[in-house]
Formats: structure tokens, C-alpha cells, sequence
């Protein structure tokens, strides 16, 4: 599990690539002094040297390596879109590694993972992470996005085992929302004893709950909420979760990311 280590820094910006219509991947040079990281943390960018926007911005790690550490930004608002159109050689203001939890290797050695939109960055991380580490070499994903632009199959396929894709329009892969894929392939017994982790839109998680996860011998993903301090203190990112027979709020950014899926109190979690 993660330590407590974390810390401000400032990295510099080694090179930025559009790798969809809404998503850039930003590889930062990684500062000397930059903790380790674990697969389900993150890191919180300052966007500006000015109050407006006022809010750093959380971005899930995808890799972090000896040299570099790498973000995948999609452009949604006005903050996250200045920090996609960084330029190759500026200063990053960002506060981490962050996160109290992190997704771990699978026992069995298999693993399913299942990422929706942005949710493939800390997959990408976890299945990097225990691939160096000898552990779970035959991870496989499936993958789901709006449409085939939203893809980035070229850029994440040599890191898994097997991938298999979703789109919305039915432009690329099965035709519909990536559940679904999950569904067919489970049905043709391509899917069974695997340990299942995800990450994605909140809808997608409590849908694989719901439609999916009793057939896994465990489901645990990293929650994607809104955030503004990112370390717990705010209690602004708060999620319902059973414990002792009773429901708790815990922080998504400091008591997760990563969660067992199956202990989220889905009905009590407000939009």
C-alpha cells in the first residue's frame, strides 16, 4: 500500500502528443526528489500562476518510470485545456504522489481490466507496474470510448496480454458500451476466474457491479470524482461505503483511490 510520501514539485514538461481529438499524453520529466507511485494514485496540477482557475486539476498516473512520469490529459473544461496545450519545456506545478490505496497484482496472476474514457490511465499503470515487476503478464483489456477517434489502440495494445474494444457509434469493435463487450465475451467463456479491476465514468462501474461482478472472485476499481484539495482534508470528494454494517464516508482522493468495487453504496452516491 502507498506511503505517506508526497510532496510539491515542479517538473518540466519533456514533450506533449495528441493522441485523440480530446486527449493528450504529457510525459514530465520526473523531478529527482518525486516519490515512488503506485497504480491508483495521482498527481494535482496547478494550472495557472494566477487564482483563476482557482483549483488544481487531478490527473490519474500512467506511468512513472526512473526518468519520466506520464499523464494522459483530456481537454474538458478551461482548466484541463491549458494544461493540454502545455508547451515541450514548461514548468508543471504539481502536488504527489497522491492516494491512499492502489490497485495490487492479482493473486491468481490473471487479471480482466475493464477502463472507460480516462479510467485507462491508471489500468495502463497497474499492468506497466506488474509486468516489470514479473507479475500478471497476461492482462487483459477491454477498453471503451465514444467512438473510434477516442481509441488509443496503437498506444497502449503492447501492454496487454489481449484487448478487445467498445465504441458508443459502433465505429470500432463491439457496438455499444464496453459492459456490454464484457457480457459477450463472458458468454463465450473467454472471460471467467479473472480478477476484475476498472476504472471510468461512475455509470460504467456501478454497471459492471450490477451486471458483472458476482461472477468475479473480486472487483476492485479506482473512482473517478470530482476533486478540490486532493489530499481529504475538504471532504469534497466523498464516497458511501459499507463498513460494519454500516455505511461511512470516505474521501476518494485520500482513503482511495481504489476501492473494492463491491463496497460502494452505489443507490446512496449522488451524482
Amino acid at each position: 500500500m502507498p506511503g505517506g510520501a508526497k510532496g510539491r514539485f515542479t517538473a518540466r514538461l519533456e514533450s506533449r502528443v495528441q493522441v485523440s481529438p480530446s486527449c493528450h499524453l504529457l510525459v514530465l520529466e520526473r523531478p529527482k526528489s518525486f516519490p515512488d507511485a503506485r497504480p491508483g494514485q495521482f498527481v494535482s496540477i496547478r494550472v495557472s500562476e494566477s487564482t483563476t482557475p482557482l483549483l488544481r486539476r487531478p490527473f490519474s498516473i500512467m506511468d512513472l518510470t526512473e526518468q519520466s512520469l506520464s499523464l494522459l490529459v483530456k481537454a474538458v473544461g478551461p482548466g484541463s485545456a491549458a494544461i493540454a496545450a502545455l508547451d515541450e519545456g514548461d514548468p508543471v506545478d504539481i502536488i504527489g504522489p497522491l492516494g491512499g490505496t492502489e490497485f495490487q497484482a492479482p493473486r491468481g496472476g490473471s487479471a480482466l481490466l475493464v477502463a472507460g474514457g480516462t479510467g485507462l490511465a491508471p489500468l495502463v499503470f497497474a499492468a506497466r507496474t506488474w509486468r516489470r515487476e514479473g507479475r500478471a503478464r497476461g492482462a487483459c483489456l477491454l477498453y471503451g470510448a465514444s467512438t473510434k477517434d477516442e481509441l488509443l489502440e496503437g498506444l497502449i495494445e503492447k501492454d496487454f496480454g489481449e484487448c478487445s474494444y467498445a465504441t458508443i457509434d459502433g465505429s470500432s469493435g463491439h457496438h455499444g458500451d464496453v459492459v456490454a463487450l464484457c457480457e459477450n465475451l463472458m458468454e463465450k467463456g473467454r472471460m471467467s476466474g479473472a480478477a476484475l479491476y476498472s476504472c471510468g465514468p461512475r455509470s460504467m462501474v456501478r454497471a459492471l457491479v450490477e451486471r458483472i461482478g458476482s461472477r468475479f472472485p473480486e472487483h476492485v476499481t479506482s473512482l473517478e470524482s470530482v476533486m478540490a484539495c486532493g489530499v481529504g482534508a475538504c471532504r469534497g470528494c466523498t464516497v458511501p461505503v459499507r463498513s460494519g454494517g454500516k455505511i461511512v464516508f470516505k474521501a476518494v482522493c485520500s482513503d482511495g483511490t481504489v476501492f473494492r468495487a463491491n463496497d460502494v453504496a452505489w443507490e446512496e452516491w449522488e451524482e
